[in-house]
């Protein structure tokens, strides 16, 4: 992991790392999501059609308001044929297609390592929603190694999730804020273990944009239109380099700040994340999100802040270490090696709900 260093000049970028276009099951082409993206302040999107990986899109798109954005092609790519499907790997920055490798989830992963490029497994736990579809697309096969990390937080497996009675989805196709609260319980326990057991997990939280029109009865509404769904969960970097405008430099900051953890994941609903700081300094170094920092350097503290009150937890080894509520920042005293990473929750709708997430710091012997 890289090591940080004194200069601390943070760049932010928000983005949404799991959509999808009419080459699968979308409902609008790359330049209109790229306006919805660019319309909802995003700086950057990465279209991730199943089983097909499309040429020709990536770049910047400049609309007549003067917003512009920057669009990346990846994949999710899984086996069509296995009964009961699952174990979707959303794969990025292989600029190839990758359907052909899906049958073995090792093979596909490895594939893409052997190519350096970024596997993270999509939606790993989901709940049934017979209302919507019967199909769960959980991650099926945990004894895979290699990838680079998990999608934590899918708002629209989320929502799925909600759908357990007619009543319920038309409730929560009109008011959704108030049944989403935060990723599921297993998938939270599975990355701190991971992690407990030395892992070096990468997480994000997407969207799953599809823009698609559902009915029931006479009730026919496109629930969850792109523009909605990039003001919900988002993954924003942090990085020290700043974009520059010209697309394959900045595809490289972006793959570079996601294959390192260097990011963090919000629920922009309550309120927007975009300023969320993790940090950690001792008297020789300062790293972020993602980077490591010696126990042998004296005097480690790891610093929180965030853009509005919140409650906020360090959490190591899947314990919270250290807590506060009603706060904007927390500073905290490291005395021992671990994955220390920052969770918060704010007061949305009457009910605290789940708010920000970050990567890792890791704090090592």
């Amino acid at each position: 992991m890289p090591q940080g260093n004194f200069s601390m000049e943070i760049y932010e970028y928000a983005g949404n790392l799991h959509n999808h276009t009419p080459y699968s099951d979308g409902i609008l082409y790359h330049r209109d999501i790229a306006k919805a993206a660019a319309q909802s302040d995003l700086d950057f999107l990465i279209v991730t059609d199943h089983n097909v990986w499309v040429t020709g899109v990536e770049g910047y798109y400049e609309f007549k308001d003067g917003k512009k954005m920057l669009l990346l092609s990846g994949e999710e790519v899984h086996d069509l044929e296995r009964k009961p499907e699952g174990s979707h790997l959303l794969i990025y920055d292989t600029n190839a297609e990758l359907r052909d490798w899906s049958q073995t989830p090792q093979q596909l992963i490895d594939k893409v390592e052997e190519m350096e490029g970024l596997s993270f497994l999509a939606h790993p736990f989901e709940r049934a929603a017979p209302i919507v579809e019967d199909a769960v697309y959980s991650w099926r096969d945990w004894h895979v190694n290699g990838y680079t990390g998990l999608e934590i937080w899918n708002y629209m497996s989320e929502f799925k999730g909600l759908v357990t009675s007619k009543i319920a989805a038309i409730f929560y196709a009109f008011y959704p804020d108030l049944g989403i609260t935060g990723p599921f319980r297993e998938t939270i326990k599975k990355w701190d273990e991971l992690l407990s057991d030395g892992h070096r997990v990468v997480v994000t939280g997407n969207a799953d944009a599809h823009g698609q029109t559902y009915s029931m009865g006479p009730i026919s509404r496109c629930i969850f239109p792109y523009e909605f769904l990039y003001n919900a969960v988002n993954t924003h970097l942090v990085s020290r380099q700043k974009f520059t405008g010209d697309k394959s430099i900045d595809k490289g900051i972006v793959y570079s700040a996601l294959r390192n953890g260097n990011c963090f994941v919000g629920y922009e609903t309550p309120h927007p994340t975009r300023g969320f700081r993790f940090s950690a300094s001792s008297e020789h170094n300062v790293c972020i999100m993602g980077e490591e920092i010696s126990i042998s350097d004296k005097s480690i503290r790891l610093i929180a802040k965030a853009p509005t009150q919140c409650n906020m937890q360090i959490v190591c080894n899947g314990q919270t270490i250290a807590e506060t509520r009603d706060q904007k920042e927390m500073n905290f005293k490291v005395s021992k090696p671990g994955a220390y990473r920052v969770q918060a929750t704010i007061n949305h709708k009457s009910r605290e709900r789940s708010w920000i997430f970050s990567n890792p710091i890791y704090v090592v012997p």
